[in-house]
């Protein structure tokens, strides 16, 4: 099985192109030509075509810590797509990081005005200057019907592959509610999914299930481990119940430490949730636990 990557454009990588999508941007129309490789220097970042995009939170710090976020991330997404002609044909929101499937023909102008859109109402909100993401966003030219159907399973198999799901349907921020399934879907009051593409390569619940698990299985034995994780959000909400309205920046040094492996035992929360939630550096998190306090 051929494994998707989402490496940032640099320079001196090599691009692997097959016969590109016509105009339409149909896929239908590939044909499976020879592959070429050619190594490219300075080469700028393509912008038309099919693209598995990938973004993650600035020092991989959480970014979705409740629904209104995840909410926001969707309803910013869709609008810019409209004024950009871009389709969006899968995606994945993360605790701190976002997996897409876009079908463009202006991919920087689209990721740097929806990033540029999201991020000023994200700090408005929450009182922030900062940078909310790392840049620049990575993206994958896909040049094939294969690796579309590899990538649209990498997409929906992440919730999976981080243990925080065993089952795609039981992941609420992905597209996977848009295809192929009869129950109310309420993302859809929030973006426009082009769904065409993964309703006639998994024609049914069925077909597209097996393959999510399928890939997900075949990810999990080659990572040697399926650690489950608890989601960002389960850590924060058990965090505020520790703490019954008290202020966090309140807490003395012993106390804070004691929040801390109360949320590492009770709640199996990671070294990154629990530094970024009580705002510790992630090596004075690491060396709490490694010295057994």
């Amino acid at each position: 099985m051929i494994k998707i990557t989402c490496s940032e454009d640099c320079e001196n990588r090599v691009a692997i192109s097959q016969k590109s999508f016509e105009s339409n941007r149909n896929w239908h129309n590939i044909k499976d030509d020879s592959v070429k490789k050619r190594r490219i220097k300075h080469k700028s970042r393509e912008q038309s075509g099919h693209f598995h995009v990938y973004f993650r939170g600035n020092s991989r710090q959480t970014v979705f810590y409740n629904d209104d976020d995840f909410i926001g991330f969707l309803i910013k997404c869709n609008i810019v797509s409209k004024q950009y002609n871009t389709n969006i044909a899968a995606f994945v929101l993360m605790d701190n990081h976002v997996h897409m499937h876009l079908i463009t023909d202006e991919l920087t102008p689209f990721m740097r005005a929806f990033l540029i859109s999201f991020t000023r109402w994200y700090n408005t909100r929450k009182g922030l200057s900062d940078k909310l993401f790392k840049s620049p966003f990575s993206s994958a030219r896909i040049y094939s019907k294969a690796l579309i159907a590899e990538n649209l399973l990498y997409i929906f198999s992440n919730p999976i592959k981080a243990g925080i799901c065993k089952n795609p349907w039981e992941y609420k921020w992905s597209s996977y509610h848009f295809h192929n399934n009869s129950r109310k879907n309420p993302l859809q009051k929030f973006i426009n999914i082009d769904t065409s593409i993964v309703n006639e390569i998994f024609p049914n619940k069925t077909v597209l299930d097996n393959a999510i698990c399928a890939f997900s299985t075949d990810a999990l034995i080659s990572k040697g481990t399926n650690f489950p994780k608890t989601p960002d959000n389960q850590v924060l909400q058990y965090m505020n119940t520790i703490l019954s309205g008290r202020n966090l920046f309140t807490l003395t040094n012993g106390e804070l430490k004691i929040l801390m492996i109360r949320l590492r035992k009770e709640k199996g929360a990671t070294f990154r949730q629990i530094a970024s939630f009580t705002h510790e550096s992630y090596e004075e998190v690491r060396k709490l636990f490694w010295q057994n306090i």
